[in-house]
């Protein structure tokens, strides 16, 4: 069995607390390019709008296959290990700007948008015809990152020997993109304009 990598595109839905539609869009621009830690829960949240996070993920991703122009590469099973090992260069910004808790955090806004990302899928397999094979049928697949994490961030599907229905395990490094195409942010909650303290927004200019 040889493992094979290979750079593919996930999407889902991103979350940003933002006093306005442009204030959003800034934000999410100034922190494009910028990877994020799959194994860090704290990047993911379905809880209720006024009590998301600064920054969050929905757990739900669509794999949509290899990026433009990505090729399959052998690679030794030691990769993988440092592939989903934790590592200095992980993201941590967005997460804490605002006090927790706080009535000024609850008053601000959501506006939602879906978002690319990138990662590596690695698959165990005998060539790379049967590693194209796995990627097909891994296209379009519905991934619940959060309840499945130990399962997609798990080398264990790559040491089944051939038993694994679908023997491909992802890189927990996420690294966002952007927008998906013919995606905007829009306002998801409340309906209403913000209407809080100005220093909420005045944090904002630093990120």
């Amino acid at each position: 069995m040889n493992v094979y990598a290979i750079e593919i595109l996930l999407q889902g839905s991103f979350h940003i607390k933002a006093t306005s539609n442009e204030q959003a869009q800034r934000i999410l621009e100034n922190n494009c390019s910028n990877t994020i830690d799959g194994q860090e829960e704290e990047w993911f949240s379905d809880n209720l709008s006024r009590y998301r996070p600064r920054a969050s993920l929905s757990t739900k991703f669509t794999a949509t296959g290899p990026i433009a122009g990505a090729t399959f590469i052998e690679v030794p099973k030691r990769t993988v290990h440092a592939a989903q090992d934790r590592w200095g260069r992980y993201w941590h910004g967005l997460r804490y700007p605002y006090p927790p808790l706080s009535k000024e955090h609850e008053q601000v806004p959501v506006y939602s948008t879906s978002v690319d990302l990138t990662t590596t899928a690695f698959i165990r397999v005998r060539g790379i015809d049967a590693a194209e094979a796995v990627v097909t049928k891994f296209n379009q697949m519905a991934l619940d990152l959060l309840s499945d994490n130990s399962r997609w961030f798990s080398k264990r599907a790559l040491e089944d020997e051939g038993g694994s229905d679908l023997p491909i395990a992802l890189s927990s490094a996420l690294y966002l993109v952007g927008k998906s195409e013919g995606c905007q942010l829009c306002q998801t909650w409340p309906e209403r304009p913000y209407q809080g303290p100005e220093f909420v927004a005045r944090i904002d200019e630093f990120l």
